[in-house]
């Protein structure tokens, strides 16, 4: 894949999340995405740093989280990249809760899976862990046989 439209790297602070989730709905918009298509995006992303920090972090404020964003064109959306050094999580555990189990908290998968158009979660082999999200116009149906892995 070619060099990311939008390349950071930021500590694992709450308060960073704001700026990256300007950056990355200023960069859906430029790719063609509605409001509440950049809405779906920020919450997304929203909820994976929370992941991130709380859990993969343990609240550490000076751990490093990678973000990448690309433009696609065919078809039109947005493709966003996180990366981390925190312990891998097995694949499996990573599924959100039963949704009758009712209770504060641990919807996030959840709620990156259903608005997000594909997800993908892995290990990184050189420890962490990455989430690979995309979304496409609106005019692309939901979860349309798109690969994920392409070009990553």
């Amino acid at each position: 894949m070619n060099e990311p439209h939008l390349h950071a790297r930021i500590l694992s602070r709450p308060e960073l999340m704001a700026p990256i989730r300007a950056m990355l709905c200023e960069l859906a918009s430029r790719a063609g995405l509605d409001e509440t298509e950049c809405g779906h995006i920020a919450l997304s992303i929203d909820e994976a740093l929370t992941n991130i920090i709380r859990h993969g972090y343990k609240n550490d404020p000076d751990s490093h989280i990678w973000i990448s964003a690309w433009e696609l064109e065919n078809p039109k959306g947005l493709r966003i990249q996180m990366d981390d050094l925190a312990p891998h999580v097995e694949l499996e555990q990573l599924k959100s809760r039963d949704l009758d189990d009712i209770r504060p908290g641990g919807l996030g998968v959840h709620l990156i899976h259903s608005l997000m158009d594909t997800v993908h979660f892995s290990k990184r082999p050189e420890g962490g862990m990455r989430l690979v999200v995309e979304k496409f116009h609106a005019l692309v149906p939901a979860n349309a046989d798109v690969n994920v892995n392409n070009n990553l």
